[in-house]
């Protein structure tokens, strides 16, 4: 079973206000789309909500560097070491791979 994905400080907000404004768990969890189970979770919590820090390596390149990558890849036909020489980053020739894949999904 995959892990849920983490809330946001907004949605911890938006059930805080929403059970002050007198709606039940099961109306929360139906108007946030999220299960009763994690609104329970937040409602009954005795410390502040923070989110988990991630596990794994860094990604090396950012939103803008992908798109940076893809358009150099689709539009100019750059190979990978045209890429990697112009990118100004020191990215491998698997992560260049992985960020044009990304695009065509």
């Amino acid at each position: 079973m995959p892990k849920a994905s983490q809330l946001s400080n907004e949605e911890v907000s938006k059930i805080l206000h929403l059970k002050l404004l007198g709606k039940t768990d099961r109306e929360i969890s139906k108007l946030l789309n999220r299960s009763k189970s994690m609104i329970y979770r937040v409602l009954t919590r005795k410390t502040p909500y923070k989110p988990k820090p991630r596990l794994g390596r860094p990604r090396v390149t950012d939103i803008l560097s992908d798109r940076r990558i893809q358009r150099m890849a689709f539009s100019q036909k750059m190979s990978f070491r045209e890429i990697n020489r112009t990118s100004q980053l020191q990215i491998s020739k698997n992560t260049v791979r992985r960020r044009i894949i990304e695009s065509d999904l």
